[in-house]
């Protein structure tokens, strides 16, 4: 048939499982900004044509911070805020040889941008500027992003402790040490008034903000290396062994766990929340769409239907890699149509909520076998109504780890730019356009292409684009 995507030999999952922790990306028509080894803001990017008319701005939205992974506790990474399409390098910071992990987000709040590095040092710069407001030194490596509020920037580290640190200063304020032995590589939470962490320990923790005593803590039974995400009263989470958990953040008790998932790990990025559905992405091949020859029937209505259909008359023939479960119950609802391009190693990365509700997901385009890009599912029929293709250009990499941001009125498509690819774009929702930007760091000192790590989306804060590639921070100023 020409729906399932086969899994690879055993041999190549082993070897996936043993690079699962730290590597990147690269690949496709390159735009490249020659290393100058200066910190000297250069001007990149061309703008997009400027036909068509923007989307209007939320005026009640607050748009001047991105305070935690992906802006909001339900992960949807969506900015109510229309951005310019003068995209201009600002500042950037680099940071070896310390190195960033792949899929560290940036975190823009107060005016500073944080980031933590896998030596153990956070570093507060100046949102307009780069310059350092301040720099702490952690205990253990930080492998994830911060989560800020109420001036307070609260993290874990693989030292087994959870940090709160002033923002205006850096300073202590309390910390936590949870475990003496296995340490947190996700990020904070901040919901309901606690901060709330899975440790590889296999407990989820809720901590008071203000002193970091302990509210309560949970049991998973398995380590936790994904990011949580949060609704209504209730943490959302995946564990090595396979199961999505829902707990109450009321008071710790589970809501539900689910099913078990079919795939390798929950080790990669965050589950994302919206119209009463949990979706999920663990590290898994397979997909259920079209296959490269058959490109043609991306967005055809009926052929997805159809598939569904079979799908769901014989769930186990066939290999899948997205589920979406109830936030009620947890159990899983009806499968959508799914592609797992655009990654390599490690898990497809998770959808960003665009403007009408609906997910930017990886897919094949319709336009031309093996060529990659983004397109829109509808959540309600479970199917693909559209594909982000500008000619020949789709905005995507087959085989690298990209991530995707939603703004106002366009789609941030980023890539880490590891070794020798340059990705990174945006597509404007209402001109139709693609333009390819470039990877803008200063130099690639201790780039590789393991392509294990995932990939980090873009924050976006005051019309602001902040990345991280290269292991460096690059600040796009898009007015």
């Amino acid at each position: 048939m020409i729906k399932i995507h086969k899994a690879l030999p055993v041999l190549v999952l082993l070897a996936v499982l043993a690079s699962g922790f730290s590597g990147v990306q690269a690949d496709h028509p390159q735009q490249d900004v020659t290393p100058t080894g200066s910190d000297t803001p250069a001007v990149e990017e061309t703008a997009a044509p400027t036909e068509g008319q923007s989307a209007p701005v939320d005026e009640n939205a607050t748009t001047a911070e991105w305070p935690q992974v992906q802006n909001n506790p339900a992960r949807t990474g969506f900015y109510s805020g229309s951005l310019g399409t003068n995209f201009t390098i600002g500042w950037r910071r680099a940071f070896q040889p310390e190195k960033i992990y792949p899929q560290v987000q940036a975190i823009v709040a107060g005016g500073k941008v944080l980031v933590g590095t896998e030596m153990g040092n956070l570093y507060a710069l100046d949102a307009l500027t780069g310059a350092q407001a301040w720099k702490y030194t952690a205990g253990g490596a930080i492998l994830n992003s911060v989560a800020v509020a109420d001036n307070h920037v609260f993290f874990g580290a693989m030292d087994g402790a959870v940090y709160a640190l002033d923002l205006t200063s850096g300073g202590l304020v309390w910390k936590n040490q949870l475990s003496q032995f296995l340490g947190f590589s996700t990020a904070p939470l901040f919901a309901d008034g606690k901060v709330m962490l899975g440790g590889r320990n296999g407990f989820f923790y809720a901590l008071n903000p203000g002193n970091g005593s302990l509210a309560w803590s949970y049991d998973a039974g398995s380590p936790i290396l994904m990011t949580a995400a949060w609704n209504g009263d209730k943490a959302y989470f995946g564990t090595m062994d396979m199961y999505v958990h829902a707990v109450d953040t009321t008071n710790g008790a589970r809501a539900w766990k689910s099913p078990r998932i079919p795939g390798m790990a929950f080790k990669d990025f965050w589950p994302v929340v919206t119209g009463g559905m949990v979706y999920v992405r663990p590290m898994a091949y397979g997909y259920l769409g079209f296959d490269t020859d058959h490109t043609s029937l991306i967005l055809n209505a009926g052929a997805q239907q159809n598939l569904l259909a079979e799908y769901e008359a014989d769930p186990a023939a066939h290999t899948v890699s997205m589920f979406r479960l109830y936030e009620s119950n947890g159990q899983l609802a009806p499968m959508v149509i799914h592609y797992n391009t655009n990654t390599m190693n490690g898990a497809t990365a998770p959808p960003c909520v665009n403007r009408d509700g609906n997910l930017v997901v990886p897919t094949w385009l319709p336009n031309k076998g093996y060529f990659s890009g983004w397109g829109l599912l509808n959540p309600s029929s479970g199917i693909l109504v559209d594909a982000f293709v500008d000619d020949n250009r789709g905005g995507g990499n087959a085989d690298e780890n990209m991530a995707v941001t939603c703004a106002q009125n366009m789609v941030l498509a980023m890539h880490i730019e590891e070794e020798n690819a340059n990705d990174t774009g945006y597509f404007n929702l209402d001109t139709r356009r693609w333009t390819l930007l470039s990877a803008g760091a200063t130099n690639r000192q201790m780039a590789n292409n393991t392509q294990g790590g995932g990939s980090n989306p873009a924050s976006i804060a005051n019309g602001w684009v902040y990345h991280i590639t290269y292991y460096e921070l690059v600040a796009r100023k898009t007015n």
